[in-house]
């Protein structure tokens, strides 16, 4: 099973988080990622190229509490991903 880390040490607003996306999931790809919460429950679904669709992976938050107290909405993230039926999140 693929392992994706997202770490609060690289965060500190959202354009950070949807950087880290960038870094994590789309591995250099020439794709205009558009940050949004549809993108980002897109690039969750598989349709990229760090994992096919619906491949079973992991994503680990380091400090998610942390996160949540300077990432307003975070909760909305936390959704996102625990939609996904593929994806084990690990709130770290």
């Amino acid at each position: 099973m693929k392992r994706f880390i997202i770490e609060w040490n690289h965060l500190k607003n959202w354009d950070d988080f949807y950087n880290q996306i960038e870094v994590l999931f789309l591995q250099n790809s020439d794709l205009d990622f558009w940050r949004n919460l549809d993108a980002l429950s897109d690039i969750l679904y598989g349709w990229f190229w760090s994992f096919e669709e619906k491949e079973m992976i992991e994503i680990v938050w380091k400090d998610f509490e942390t996160s949540k107290k300077y990432l307003k909405n975070i909760d909305v993230i936390e959704e996102i991903i625990q939609e996904q039926e593929h994806i084990k999140f690990i709130k770290a």
